[in-house]
């Protein structure tokens, strides 16, 4: 078991107790706000809380305490068989964290599957192709809806490597922060645009599944 894993069996442990002895929740820990309530958290020890998650691909299952997306089908020829169509083939998993509120604070631990990094993936979106988070080797690029973009270095950015990411976003700004090394972005193009998800992709070619350890999502004031 992983340090981020026991780390978030202790924090599930505090929130038990918080609901059962009335005990305060672990506060907020944000650069952007002064306080938040915890509103789910998950170490994917059971079935897959539709509430939260939206899947957009099929293969999704929830397997030995992860979170686990793989392709639909094994290339391009069976899906178009099978799908009678040459488009949205499902070779990507596609999922969506939905349900977030105005204001933000999410963090969780991602693994993206591949050979190599390419342009634009893997991904995940905040907002339905609204703002871009896009993973590169040992960074990540920040394209707001408008076209600004902004560059981060972040120590042990790898394929096949856990990721800790931290994410809080209000409208006008975000903090972003991935292993450790974050930054602030203020910007008026930083916005939801009315589409409350964070929704992850990456490649169409295997490997390519998408893993998630863990995540807790804080609604903040």
């Amino acid at each position: 078991m992983g340090v981020q894993k026991v780390l978030f069996a202790v924090l599930s442990v505090v929130v038990l107790a918080s609901n059962l002895y009335a005990v305060d929740p672990p506060p907020i820990d944000s650069h952007l706000f002064q306080s938040g309530e915890l509103i789910y958290t998950d170490g994917f020890d059971g079935p897959l809380n539709k509430k939260w998650w939206q899947t957009r691909t099929k293969n999704w299952e929830v397997v030995d305490g992860l979170l686990i997306g793989a392709p639909d089908y094994k290339d391009a020829a069976e899906a178009e068989k099978a799908l009678k169509r040459d488009h949205h083939l499902g070779l990507s998993p596609v999922i969506r964290l939905d349900n977030l509120p105005p204001k933000f604070v999410v963090r969780m631990r991602v693994k993206f599957e591949g050979k190599e990094f390419q342009v634009g993936r893997p991904k995940f979106d905040i907002g339905h192709h609204i703002n871009t988070v896009t993973f590169r080797d040992n960074g990540y690029a920040v394209k707001l809806h408008g076209g600004k973009q902004f560059l981060g270095k972040a120590p042990n950015v790898k394929l096949n490597e856990w990721l800790d990411v931290s994410l809080e976003f209000q409208e006008g700004a975000l903090w972003i922060e991935v292993n450790g090394k974050g930054q602030l972005i203020k910007h008026e193009q930083v916005s939801l645009e009315g589409r409350s998800e964070l929704t992850f992709k990456t490649f169409e070619d295997a490997p390519n599944r998408i893993m998630f350890d863990s995540v807790s999502l804080w609604k903040a004031n």
